[in-house]
């Protein structure tokens, strides 16, 4: 096949919504599988196939355009390809082993790559060279986005789900090293982060002293027990603080970085100070519905502020400013702001020139945005959707004016089939959207949706149809006879199961479908009937492969399947059958029944095996089979038998033993198992796709020989399908990757006669095939559209079949006639099997009709003589009674039912027994760990008449090695204490001769601590005097102060544990003794009780007894035996269970009658002895005397003498006889009385007994928590030696991890002084030669005149305006042009800075050389010569000054490695500093002690209101410092009581004084007022007329009438006026109402003279622009600019006065003033 040609990418298309990015200034490019597909603005489309190994990432360049791709497969490379020639310009080697996980390129001349497993590293290289500069190790997160600073491209910014980091690039010349900088991510919640910054600041400072261990501070990873890296990453690890989390960012032209994060967070980083702060912080998800206003978040505070929150809830506008979740996923900066888009399909522009958050523009885009890149020169915008759609906008252009660039709905393809007529491939993705492609430019030209998900898809090679297989069964046909406007006409549904197979016969005839159940139908493929199916025929297994070919009006169909319920283990079955034009002649004879199943003659129906389970199915002329192993990587050939098996074999086959088919040829095919295999419509190509992502062609006669493309990556599942066009000239291909590629045929000339062949065939095909064309094209386009709603759901008022069949049967049985089945119907989504299946049982009711109609009379019959029978049965007695169950005539079914009902109990059963068995182990755990395991099992004792409950101490039994560690610590102390005593005792000889006084101080010492052993203050609970009440003292502990190396501390713990474990010993006997003295107790009282059981029977009275019973707390044996009392409910017995208790049960019987007989010894003792054994007082007392008989048979006067004297005797023995009961009455009583005082005083002394145990264990618990205490308080200070040895190490750890990099270090500084020195010999070197040039000027020009030479050295130095070449740290210049959109114009790249200053350059230089700057008299050929000696000269300067440059680099990096070994020095001067200070902390840990006191209430003066668990704050002082300060204190209260009486006293005469002072004060006041008001009272006309006046009350009557008349008077004058003025107010109103009409005139006359004013100023305005400009706007604004002036020049003479005033005033304060003064 390769001798044929070929196969080159003519088009592909798909696009998952990854990452784009402009190559050119109007082109758009991104990866499309293993394809590159660039778009320009305009719509025109090129395609680039990577021909690489495995498709990895891809990056773009923004300004040099070129694009990379990287590999995936063992030691991937990266290629870099110059646009738009495609030319390779580098390959980037080994920078990984397996594979790579992102690529970015600078703005200059430098990529950054991030490889996976197993480096894991990033690595920078220059891509124009292939040169690989550094790497640096990274984290193994997932690397969400990677950037370059434009500006800088020494940045690197590197963000992961959960850090963010920037790499910082370092050079020196030829070396690079990059140096992280981590940013911590702040908190998705802003008020955590306040919270964060606030506990940074305001560190807990603790101040230091020598007289506590809490000056020990250690850092949790030692608190932990953790070293190395895992001590490093511990404040990770317990940071549960929910975190933003980076997706993308994007750089600014100061450095700084805006981050758009997860949940709709926007960051900024400060370039700087790399720290980073929410710029924006989204409302929560909750709260968005209720609020109306955007959570604004100042660019400097970071903190809501929800007053201004609150504020903007009025303004629903602000709603659409919000960025919730996902709408920051993709953040880009332009000179306007900053671009952020995300999930929520809304691009907004937020404006960072504000001290607000402010969202200046809002673009819709309809889809959720997964990328946003601009154009070059920052004007246009591409976004990228993950829809598939792609958009530009135009920067400043109004919102809605986005234009979609590329909508091509994205999904992966599930079908690919070409239209006939060759010029449009239809494709049908996973959600069902039908797209039609043009096949010369992979244009889509329409599409259209089926609305269920797609499974597969047939284009029909006679009808302008395609088919579409559903998950929902069916299948649905468009018409494509216009392809521009495809309708879906048709839906069949053929399956209940999703429709996993379609194909069409070559000429269309017949469509076969294949479902999942197995079954294969044989549709019309002609839209003239309606696309009816033809019949069927079922193939065990699932179906994997249809294949078919055509020849003599026979069609031949092979269907493959697997039977082993495993899809991937590929096809082991193949159903062979035939399919020809006679048999549709006459269909109905070839057909089992109405369901269409076919016959197997018919059909010559074949089912054979694969001896190798294969993928694909293609069958060619011949009965040749072509299908590919599983795992054999091989293209098998098979012959198909002509005819089926004989009859035995036939047979033999239904027996379940197919024929084998064995391979007839095999050659060499994919790699991988699965894939497809495909027959090219002519028949003489085979092309197979695998899973390997390679398309295998052959041709039928070299099928060993095959062109190779790789249309589609392996990893993400290889090719899905391959396809042909009608003609064979192209091939389609798709895969997982959701991408349509199209190959067409670079024939050679070999391939062009085969090529020509493939055309002559579809041309016939055509020709034949065309009149049918035509007329089924006219019948799809007469079909209507379908409607999914009219035609596929149910009415919702139709009854099913099940009610129709229950009413008919309810029916029947009321009016007991015969019941008929209903006719059934076909539901609304039935499947042509169901409907075909409904048709034959029709059929067969009409065949079999009279039969059903005897065998329901004969049930009606049965069913009426059942139910007389069930009517008799009721009349019978209860026990002639049947069950209902005998009346069943369906035994079957009551053993079905039985045998249910027996598998449920028995499952029941089992579930039961399952749980018991499990309650029972885990009784059984918590027996053996609880109880059986305990050698003191645990139990109380609770008092009889209070609440008390005394418990014991569980205790387990102590195990061998707690004994053998007592052990050797016990002995191990004695032989202390026993070296101790020897060493005084000699100490003691030693000193016995003489003692000098240190010796007294020595051996007061000695007594003092001896005294101080005894004290309890310090032994606590254990002294010697409470060894013998608690018994738990020892002579080996040591002392408190003694405790200061870890095996001491270990000894004492095990010391105070043993005697804790005695003290519980002791008072368990203890307990034991007073439980002992319970039960006897109890014993006691019952024989008590049974006494006065007896006596309150004989006294019949009616008492409570008390009866003391254990209680479970104090029987807790009783807890493992559960009685039958117990149990509430009834106890199930099985079968033998019960039959044994109905045999004792009968035999208790048996026994209770023979009881009940002759029993002599009974009847003996009755008649000999009364029945009773002993005669008892109180039986004879209860005894009557017996009554004579006359006294109850005659009357008292009847009686004779002797008979009133026997009456007298038997009233003598009544009285004695009473006096004798109540005698023995009282003396019961008394019994009585003094047994039950006997029983309260036992039980109230065993309860004293049991408070006095209480009383005792609560002593006993303060002793053991108090050495339980101590215990905690010996392993608190082990467990913190333990954090000291752990931080010790880590100090270690660290301290020589620092010295090797210290060594590294010192390495690298040498090697950089080594470079630096190298190169600067090298730059000594070149200025050398610099000024060498310029001294050996003349000689080179000695050939000139003196003045020609001195010209020609003038001309020689005069140089051109070079640009200055910047370093890497140079400063953007201040001046930039604000009108560029692109916000780093003022900082280009340094290769494009490098480039415009070398074409500068060259530039002025040929000014310099141009010849009409030749001097006068100088030959052309000196001029020449100086011209190259000048430009050698300049490019030499040129060359120093870029050495300088690198130099200074140098320099700059030699001193940051000086800096980096300092620190690292200083780090170890710390560390060691630090491990010094710990031993000083660990030595006065051990030394400084902490001891615990026990003193007594009165002596602790510290507030007990709040737990205090420690005293640190606290002062241990002496007693008699206190007693002496006590003593002082009342002293001086005494006195000042003293001072404070004599002081009261005193000022209690004093304030006497002072008020009686007042009181008289007060007195002379009062009499002075009174005087003066007698004095100056004035005597008034009134008074005096009163005073001279006899008659004054006449008088007064008299002027009271006139002022009487005077007011009539005056109302009679009010009224009048009144009268008047209303008069006036009703003439004023008529005079309103007249003006009132005249103003309504006026405003009619104004409003037309408004009209007229304006129509007028409307022509004059009209005519304004034909009449010439007169210059009196210009002349106003003269006017207006001088008076400007004049005000600006009175204000400045007036300033220019006044500061000559100032001057003037300041001069003669500082001279002597000369002027003579003029009087």
């Amino acid at each position: 096949m390769d001798a044929v040609g070929s196969l080159e990418l003519s088009w592909a298309q798909g696009y998952n919504g990854g990452r784009i990015g402009y190559i050119d200034k109007d082109v758009i490019c991104y990866q499309a599988g293993s394809n590159v597909k660039f778009i320009a603005e305009d719509g025109a489309e090129t395609v680039f196939n990577f021909k690489g190994n495995g498709v990895g990432p891809m990056a773009v360049h923004p300004t040099n355009k070129c694009f990379a791709f990287a590999e995936q497969c063992l030691n991937p490379k990266i290629t870099v390809y110059v646009y738009p020639t495609f030319r390779e310009a580098a390959v980037l080697q080994d920078g990984s082993k397996l594979e790579y996980r992102s690529l970015v390129f600078s703005h200059s001349e430098y990529l950054a790559s991030l490889t996976g497993i197993p480096e894991f590293q990033l690595i920078l290289w220059r891509y124009t060279d292939g040169t690989k500069l550094t790497s640096i190790n990274i984290a193994p997160d997932p690397v969400t986005c990677v950037t370059f600073n434009p500006g800088n491209w020494r940045q690197i910014c590197v963000s992961t789900e959960k850090s963010l980091t920037v790499w910082n690039t370092e050079q020196s010349n030829d070396k690079y090293v990059m140096l992280p900088q981590k940013i911590k991510l702040p908190a998705e919640n802003a008020s955590l982060n306040l919270e964060e910054d606030r506990d940074a600041r305001d560190v807990p400072t603790r101040a230091s002293t020598r007289m506590t261990r809490y000056t020990v501070e250690l850092p949790k990873a030692a608190i932990a027990g953790l070293v190395g890296e895992r001590a490093e990453s511990l404040e990770e690890i317990q940071d549960t603080t929910p975190r933003v989390v980076p997706l993308s960012h994007t750089w600014s032209p100061s450095g700084d970085v805006f981050v758009g994060c997860k949940g709709g967070h926007i960051l900024k980083v400060d370039g700087e100070m790399y720290k980073a702060r929410l710029f924006y912080q989204p409302l929560p998800p909750a709260s968005v519905p209720n609020s109306r206003a955007t959570s604004a978040t100042s660019r400097f505070n970071s903190q809501v502020d929800l007053t201004t929150v609150k504020k903007r809830t009025r303004y629903a506008d602000e709603v659409r400013d919000m960025i919730l979740e996902g709408g920051a996923d993709c953040v880009s900066l332009h000179r306007k702001g900053l671009y952020v888009a995300g999930q929520d399909g809304i691009m907004r522009l937020i404006d960072l020139k504000s001290s607000e958050f402010k969202v200046v523009e809002q673009i819709p885009v309809g889809n959720p945005i997964s990328s946003i890149s601009f154009s070059p020169n920052y004007r246009h915008i591409a976004v990228a959707t993950n829809k598939g759609t792609l958009h530009v906008h135009d920067v400043g252009a109004p919102p809605d004016s986005i234009k979609t660039l590329k909508n091509i709905h994205w999904g992966n393809i599930v079908g690919v089939s070409c239209l006939a007529g060759n010029e449009y491939c239809v494709s049908v993705r996973e959600d069902g959207e039908l797209q039609v492609w043009t096949i010369d430019k992979g244009l889509l030209i329409s599409a259209v949706s089926v609305g269920v998900q797609a499974v597969c898809l047939a284009c029909c090679p006679m009808v302008h149809v395609a088919a579409v297989g559903t998950v929902s069964g069916h299948v649905y046909y468009v018409d494509l006879t216009f392809p521009k406007k495809p309708r879906v006409v048709r839906a069949a549904r053929l399956y209940q199961t999703p429709v996993t197979h379609l194909s069409y016969e070559s000429d269309g005839k017949y469509l076969v479908a294949g479902s999942e159940d197995g079954n294969v139908i044989v549709v019309d493929g002609r839209a003239s009937v309606n696309f009816r199916p033809i019949g069927y025929t079922s193939i065990p297994g699932d179906i994997q492969a249809i294949a078919m070919y055509s020849c003599n009006a026979v069609t031949r169909i092979v269907v493959t399947s697997n039977t082993s319920g495993n899809k991937r283990n590929g096809a082991d079955t193949v159903l062979y059958f035939r399919i020809s034009e006679e048999m549709m002649k006459d269909l109905r004879s070839h057909v089992n029944s109405l369901k269409y199943d076919f016959k197997d003659a018919s059909i010559t129906r074949m089912i054979l095996r694969l001896p190798i389970p294969g993928y694909g199915a293609a069958l060619t002329e011949e009965n040749t089979f072509f299908t590919m192993g599983q795992m054999s990587k091989k293209l098998y050939q098979f012959s198909l038998p002509e005819e089926p098996p004989k009859k035995e074999e036939h047979l033999h086959f239904h027996m379940g033993k197919p024929n084998e088919l064995f391979p007839e040829a095999e050659f060499e095919s994919h790699q991988l198992p699965g894939g497809k295999l495909q027959l090219s419509p002519h028949g003489k190509w085979l092309a197979s796709c695998g899973t390997d992502g390679a398309v295998q062609l052959r041709a039928m006669g070299t099928l060993d020989r095959m062109v190779v493309i790789n249309p589609h990556d392996y990893h993400l599942g290889g090719v899905r399908i391959v396809a042909f066009a009608e003609d064979a000239q192209n091939v389609f291909t798709t895969g997982y990757d959701g991408v349509l590629c199209c190959y067409s045929w670079n024939f050679t000339s070999t391939g062009v006669g085969k090529a020509k062949s493939a055309m002559e065939a579809a041309r016939a095909r055509k020709t034949r095939l065309m009149q049918i064309q035509k007329d089924e094209d006219e019948v799809v386009r007469n079909f209507p559209e379908f409607s999914a709603t009219s035609s596929s759901r149910p009415v919702s008022g139709e009854i099913t079949q099940a009610e129709k069949e229950r009413k008919a049967m309810e029916k029947a049985h009321e009016s007991d006639e015969i019941y008929r089945t209903p006719t059934p119907s076909a539901p609304t989504d039935a499947t042509w099997q169901q409907v075909q299946e409904l048709e034959s049982i029709k059929e067969e009711d009409n065949e079999y009709a009279s039969v059903k109609q005897d065998l329901r009379v004969q049930i009606r019959d049965m069913r009426r003589t059942i139910q007389g029978m069930l009517k008799q049965n009721e009349d019978l007695p209860d026990i002639e009674k049947l069950g209902r169950h005998e009346f069943d005539l369906d035994i079957e079914e009551q053993n079905r039912l039985q045998a249910e009902a027996d598998a449920e109990v028995n499952r029941v059963r089992e579930e039961i027994e399952f749980e018991n068995l499990a309650k029972i182990y885990l009784r059984e755990m918590i027996k053996r760990e609880c109880w059986d395991e305990m050698d003191v099992k645990g139990r109380a004792i609770q008092a009889f008449f209070t609440s008390l409950e005394v418990s014991n101490f569980p205790m387990r039994k102590r195990s061998a090695a707690t004994e053998k560690q007592l052990q050797v610590v016990t002995t191990r102390r004695k032989i202390e204490l026993a070296d101790l005593a020897a060493r005084k005792a000699e100490l003691e000889v030693n000193q016995k001769p003489g003692l000098t006084t240190t010796d007294d101080e020595t051996a007061d010492m000695d007594e003092g601590e001896d005294g101080a052993k005894e004290k309890p203050s310090t032994t606590g609970s254990l002294d010697q005097k409470m060894r013998a009440l608690y018994g738990g003292g020892s002579d080996l502990f040591y002392s408190q102060f003694d405790l200061h190396t870890r095996d001491q501390k270990v000894g004492q713990i095990v010391l105070l544990e043993d005697a804790i474990y005695r003290i519980k010993n002791t008072f368990n006997k203890e307990f034991d003794d007073v439980y002992q003295k319970k039960l006897s107790e109890i014993t006691k009282i019952k024989d008590k009780n049974r006494r006065i059981l007896k006596i309150l029977e004989d006294l019949d009275l009616n008492e409570e007894v008390v009866k003391p019973e254990l209680s479970m707390y104090e029987d807790p044996e009783s807890l493992l035996t559960v009685e039958d009392h117990e149990v509430k409910v009834e106890k199930y017995l099985t079968a033998e269970q019960r039959k044994e208790q109905e045999r004792r049960e009968k035999e208790e019987e048996e026994r209770r009658i023979r009881e009940r007989g002759d029993n002599a010894r009974e009847r003996g003792l009755d008649m000999m002895m009364g029945g009773v054994l002993e005669i008892k007082k109180e039986d004879e007392l209860k005894k009557d005397v017996p009554k004579p008989l006359f006294m109850s048979t005659k009357e008292p006067n009847d009686w004779t003498e002797d008979e009133q004297k026997l009456a007298k005797e038997y009233e003598k023995k009544v009285k004695d006889l009473q006096e004798e009961r109540e005698k023995y009455r009282k003396q019961l009583e008394t019994e009585l009385r003094k047994l039950q005082g006997m029983i309260q005083d036992s039980m109230q002394g065993f309860d004293d007994t049991l408070t006095q145990l209480f009383m005792k264990k609560i002593k006993i618990m303060m002793v053991i928590y108090q050495e339980e205490l101590k215990i905690l308080r010996l392993r608190y200070s082990l467990l913190v030696e333990e954090e000291m040895e752990t931080r010790e190490k880590e100090l270690n750890r660290l301290m020589e991890h620092k010295k090797s990099m210290k060594a590294l270090t010192a390495n690298a500084l040498m090697e950089s002084k080594k470079h630096v020195d190298a190169f600067k010999e090298q730059y000594d070197i070149l200025n050398a030669e610099d000024k060498v040039m310029d001294k050996a000027f003349k000689r080179e020009f000695n050939d000139v005149t003196a003045v020609q030479q001195d010209q020609l050295y003038r001309l020689f130095r005069k140089r051109p305006r070079i640009p200055r070449l910047k370093g890497f740290d140079t400063p953007a210049p201040s001046t930039a042009d604000s009108s560029l959109p692109n916000p780093f114009a003022d900082r280009p790249s340094t290769a494009r800075q490098h480039a415009q200053a070398k074409s500068q350059l060259e530039a002025a230089i040929q000014d310099l050389d141009k010849i009409s700057n030749l001097p006068e008299g100088v030959e052309e050929s000196v001029w020449q010569r100086l011209c190259a000696y000048r430009r050698e000269k300049i490019e030499n300067d040129l060359l120093i000054k870029q050495k300088a440059l690198i130099l200074a680099e140098m320099d700059n990096f030699y001193k940051k490695r000086v800096d980096e070994d300092e620190r690292l020095k200083n780090e170890i001067e710390g560390i060691f500093d630090t491990l010094n200070k710990l031993h000083e902390e660990r030595i006065r840990f051990n030394l400084n002690l902490e001891v615990q006191l026990m003193l007594k209430q009165g002596q602790v003066e510290v507030d007990p209101t709040n737990f205090i668990h420690d005293y640190k704050d606290s002062a241990l002082i002496h007693r008699t410092v206190v007693e002496e300060l006590n003593s002082n204190i009342k002293q001086l209260g005494e006195s000042k009581i003293t001072s404070m009486m004599e002081s009261k006293d005193f000022r209690k005469g004093i304030i006497q004084l002072e008020w009686e002072q007042k009181r008289m004060l007060m007195q002379m006041e009062d009499l002075q007022n009174k005087m003066k008001d007698i004095q100056f009272m004035k005597v008034t006309r009134e008074i005096q007329l009163y005073l001279s006046n006899e008659d004054y009350e006449g008088k007064k009557s008299e002027e009271i009438g006139k002022l009487e008349q005077t007011i009539l008077t005056q109302l009679k004058h009010h009224e009048k006026n009144v009268r008047e003025k209303k008069r006036i107010i009703k003439d004023l109103g008529k005079t309103i109402k007249s003006r009132d009409s005249e103003n309504s005139s006026m405003e009619n006359d104004l409003a037309e003279l408004n009209v007229t004013v304006n129509e007028r100023r409307h022509i004059d305005e009209v005519n304004a622009d034909r009449r010439s400009n007169t210059g009196t706007e210009k002349r106003y604004q003269e006017i207006v600019q001088r008076r400007k002036l004049v005000d600006l020049a009175k204000a400045q003479a007036q300033e220019v006065a006044v500061l000559r005033a100032e001057v003037e005033r300041l001069r003669m304060r500082t001279f002597p003033a000369l002027v003579q003064v003029e009087h």
